[in-house]
């Protein structure tokens, strides 16, 4: 498969959803900036990755926090100087928890909407306007969730972030087709991630889980969410900007159950 640029920044690229990624992208001959907050994380991934490539690409690590504007802009120039200028984008970092709206202190949802939506946003804004000032082309995918379509108890925060997201990046599509930039957006359904793990290892949920996917299991793997971005990012998907790929086993299709009453059963 052909991808659209030998050069790409992936966040959250240290582990689960965002590694595997990162490793798919690689495989097709694309070098990658794994960005995350934690430096011993994002090296020991750059080196695994490396180790792994054989030569075919090269990863390097970068730390630092995609809320912050200047970390932001400092991520895409050492991209660019260790890569050349990145045309692949893939905003995977993410926050999760599962809090009932009522109970919800300001600053969880504050700590939320700025990792799941200012800080695609901040990335997205940089590489544009990198991309459009050399006339070159690219493609964002933004990592969203089915909580962008449906919702459960516990999840308020959480799904309003990731349906701005989905909002922003067709917003996003509508504006920088005209620069030949493609935005889309991959929603993972539950994925087995070492944050995901312990809440989908619970017999409940994973009985939950697994009634409700028309595909018969009870999660998805990280690769399964990786394989949809590849496509996204090739020159294969050249006519699809705007779009949300669903990649769930078609649990959306059914609707979430509520996880907050399955965790916390009445006494």
């Amino acid at each position: 498969m052909k991808l659209l640029s030998n050069s790409a920044i992936v966040t959250g690229g240290a582990q689960g959803i965002g590694l595997a990624v990162a490793s798919r992208l690689m495989r097709e001959g694309t070098s990658v900036l794994v960005f995350g907050r934690t430096e011993t994380k994002v090296a020991d991934a750059a080196e695994r990755l490396n180790r792994e490539a054989e030569g075919r690409a090269r990863a390097v690590p970068f730390a630092g926090d995609v809320c912050r504007a200047e970390d932001v802009a400092r991520a895409h120039a050492f991209a660019t100087e260790q890569l050349g200028l990145p045309g692949i984008l893939v905003n995977n970092a993410g926050s999760l928890s599962l809090t009932l709206l009522v109970d919800l202190p300001e600053e969880e949802l504050d700590r939320v909407l700025a990792v799941n939506l200012k800080g695609p946003f901040l990335m997205l804004k940089t590489f544009a306007r990198a991309l459009i000032a050399e006339k070159r082309a690219g493609a964002v995918v933004n990592i969203t969730s089915v909580c962008q379509e449906v919702v459960t108890e516990g999840f308020a925060h959480y799904s309003a972030s990731k349906a701005a997201l989905a909002q922003l990046s067709r917003s996003a599509a509508l504006e920088l087709g005209r620069h030949g930039i493609r935005v889309n957006v991959v929603a993972p359904g539950a994925t087995l991630t070492p944050v995901a793990a312990a809440f989908i290892d619970e017999p409940s949920v994973r009985r939950e889980l697994l009634a409700r996917t028309p595909l018969g299991r009870a999660h998805g793997m990280p690769e399964d969410v990786a394989r949809a971005v590849t496509f996204l990012c090739s020159e294969e998907s050249s006519w699809v900007t705007g779009e949300s790929l669903f990649v769930d086993g078609g649990s959306h299709l059914r609707g979430l159950h509520s996880y907050w009453d399955t965790l916390n059963p009445p006494r």
